[in-house]
């Protein structure tokens, strides 16, 4: 890994600067990655009042003695020779996605951005753009960056139509919302330009069946889903030809923003096309049905015939199926697998991954079933496996993989993908840099057999904000409102050495009127509690159905101290858990009182920095210091219903008693905050949330059932 560029300080007499010298920008205009980040370099100079005039990068031998920025791949060997002659440094070989930044002055002031392929030139671009948006364009550069991670993704559960959703998901709001949002081209710019800033380069959407909503079949003339209905009703006019256009658009505006773009579905659904031709998802008869796995072989042939772009499908051993393994596996090579092979075998050049999920699986009778596959040479087999369960904002180091996935990855030389499942935050805009640096450094380190990540939720839709009170953030992407959690993830895995001055600059840029690094200060401290509380219990509360932690509540019920007494600590974890702190049983590991005191004093710490931040009422700075209050309430919360469930197991129940009444105080805080900036929603995989004092009296309940008499009374 190269240097990172560490010393971008911004101040506000930087911001002050302005100026009106002409800056030319050379690059290739053709190259639609490197066209992206042109633009963001023209906005950025132009937001400095400099003046800016773009040519060709085959005009560069003609440039004038100008002020100057390059924008290029290192196989251009005029412009590296160019670089040179002019009295640069030499490039070093550059790994994929690589880039250098140069600066020379012997024609004229120039400024060189070159990357090692598309990727990297564009990376290079942005980087150019940002470091103009921190400090202007004054800096002397001579360093290089690459990826710690060649693939850094995200995981999108999308459904397609009311008849085509994704899964576990039928009616609320979240999905309900997002169908809409999915077929606006709009959503798809808006994102990928956003995320390719942050450094990300997979997208996967997931969804049960998306072939009835994505490609028409000749032998299936009837299978395809007309138009985009609503589970409101609501439809969009599109026909299954217009469909096809439209995801084409969008597997294209992907891969000119350095996107591969994946489908995985699970198995065995087949909305849309169930009932037909013999065709069945019943889990009965689904896996040995001769119909169904003819219709599902040529859907996985035709969606590649359909779709050039996309780079690859992942596929589930579950949630739907028999109860046969053995059938199971079958079935996805007889499907999936054959699929593929038909069309890679007539296309040998295309190149195409297929990622077959751990879930549910075992190896040896994957290979029996996928062997014709893995032996094509264009073709990659590639495993998933879920690193956090449901949790990322947990263990650090994450212990659930083990021999029986990593020695048949290394005996039959095949890597593995980590699905990295964030079930804990829809509502909050989380961020801290160290934990992330540790989780991402933890994949690295997993060794040969690691391909990449992709990050996100099952049991939210990220599309568009529905839920804010905030009319400055209703309606923004998800990935615009979240802006912090997903450029710290994106950035970091490009490079985990990337420096907090980084963040603190784009904060400063974002909010002007506030210290930079105070906010930045607030804002770890806020986040840095939740991901304790995690690891301390999702030992047992590891799926998205039994903690979500923004509401203490699982798929049945307000989570207790009952519960939380009886967690284990998650895997990895440094932490004891309740029951063995209760115990005395904690070896070398830290007490859940220790924790508990470890989370309230960040917290409180993140509120006295935020005492003093003011904002505007309904804007985008007031729902950001509203969102760091209400991590640090809830924080504080957990900390005393920490202590409250462990008294409770020591049988201490007059001090488990008053932990559970200051809980409820500091609870109430954070539920009067969350009403007054967001509306509930009904959940996917959690208990339905209608509004955000739904769980008011069950926390009061813990304090009642201890002896606690009336209401407690709180300080303001």
């Amino acid at each position: 890994m190269f240097k990172i560029l560490s010393s971008l300080s911004i101040t506000l007499a930087c911001l002050s600067i302005a100026s009106a010298d002409l800056v030319a920008i050379y690059y290739d205009t053709a190259n639609l990655p490197i066209a992206f980040a042109a633009g963001d370099i023209k906005a950025a100079l132009e937001k400095r009042k400099h003046r800016v005039e773009t040519y060709p990068l085959a005009d560069l031998p003609k440039a004038k003695d100008e002020k100057k920025i390059i924008l290029s791949v290192a196989t251009d060997k005029a412009v590296v020779s160019a670089l040179e002659t002019q009295g640069g440094k030499t490039l070093p070989t550059l790994g994929e996605q690589s880039y250098a930044l140069r600066t020379t002055s012997d024609a004229s002031l120039s400024y060189w951005a070159i990357g090692a392929d598309a990727n990297g030139a564009m990376y290079a671009g942005l980087q150019m753009a940002e470091n103009i948006n921190f400090q202007g364009i004054t800096e002397k550069y001579d360093v290089e960056e690459s990826p710690a991670i060649l693939k850094r993704g995200i995981k999108l559960n999308l459904p397609l139509d009311k008849e085509s959703t994704t899964y576990g998901t039928s009616k609320i709001s979240p999905v309900n919302h997002a169908i809409h949002q999915v077929w606006d081209m709009t959503f798809w710019t808006t994102w990928f330009d956003e995320m390719a800033r942050n450094r990300y380069n997979v997208i996967s959407i997931w969804n049960n069946h998306p072939f009835t909503s994505m490609i028409k079949l000749a032998d299936y003339p009837d299978v395809a889903i007309q138009d985009v209905t609503n589970f409101d009703g609501k439809k969009l006019t599109l026909s299954i030809d217009e469909k096809i256009e439209f995801w084409r658009k969008v597997m294209t505006y992907a891969k000119s923003r350095g996107f591969e773009f994946y489908l995985v579905n699970w198995n065995i659904w087949t909305d849309g096309a169930t009932g037909k031709y013999g065709i069945t998802d019943d889990k009965k008869k689904a896996a040995t049905s001769e119909p169904t796995i003819a219709y599902m072989r040529k859907c996985m042939s035709t969606l590649l015939e359909t779709y050039p772009d996309l780079a690859g499908f992942g596929i589930t051993q579950g949630e739907h199926l028999s109860d046969n393994e053995e059938d199971n596996s079958a079935f996805l090579g007889k499907t999936f697998g054959a699929g593929i092979a038909d069309y890679a075998k007539l296309h040998p050049e295309r190149k195409f991954t297929l990622i077959h999920r751990w879930h549910l699986a075992d190896f040896t009778t994957i290979k029996k079933n996928f062997a014709e596959l893995m032996a094509l040479p264009n073709v990659k087999f590639e495993m998933s496996f879920k690193y956090s369960l449901a949790h990322m904002y947990s263990a650090r180091l994450p212990e659930r993989m083990d021999d029986k996935q990593i020695v048949p990855l290394r005996e039959n030389k095949l890597r593995s993908w980590l699905t990295v499942r964030n079930d804990d935050f829809y509502y909050h805009n989380w961020g801290e840099p160290d934990f992330a640096r540790a989780y991402i450094n933890g994949m690295i380190n997993k060794g040969d057999w690691f391909v990449g990540f992709y990050m996100g939720s099952d049991g939210y839709c990220p599309t568009r904000t529905f839920f804010s009170k905030n009319p400055a953030t209703q309606g923004l992407l998800e990935v615009q409102r979240q802006w912090y959690m997903f450029k710290l993830w994106g950035r970091l895995s490009y490079n985990p050495a990337t420096a907090d001055t980084v963040f603190q600059n784009h904060m400063a840029l974002r909010h002007p009127e506030l210290p930079s690094g105070k906010l930045f200060e607030a804002w770890t401290k806020a986040s840095s509690g939740l991901p304790k509380v995690g690891d301390l219990i999702t030992g047992t509360l590891g799926r998205d159905n039994q903690w979500w932690p923004e509401a203490c509540q699982s798929q049945d019920d307000f989570l207790t101290i009952r519960d939380f007494a009886d967690a284990k600590s998650s895997s990895g974890s440094t932490l004891a858990s309740i029951a063995d702190t209760a115990s005395g049983k904690i070896k070398r590991k830290k007490t859940a009182y220790a924790l508990a005191d470890e989370i309230e004093a960040d917290a409180l710490a993140a509120l006295s920095f935020l005492t003093p931040m003011k904002a505007e009422e309904n804007t985008e700075l007031d729902a950001t210091l509203g969102n760091l209050k209400a991590m640090s309430y809830l924080t504080i919360y957990y900390s005393y219903k920490i202590r409250g469930a462990t008294q409770w197991k020591e049988k201490e129940n007059e001090k488990a008693k008053a932990s559970m009444e200051r809980a409820y105080c500091w609870w109430m805080k954070y539920a009067n905050l969350m009403d007054r900036m967001y509306t509930g929603m009904g959940m996917a995989r959690s208990l339905a949330l209608p509004n955000w004092h739904t769980h008011d009296s069950l926390v009061l309940k813990e304090y009642t059932d201890l002896g606690g008499v009336g209401t407690p009374k709180c300080d303001d």
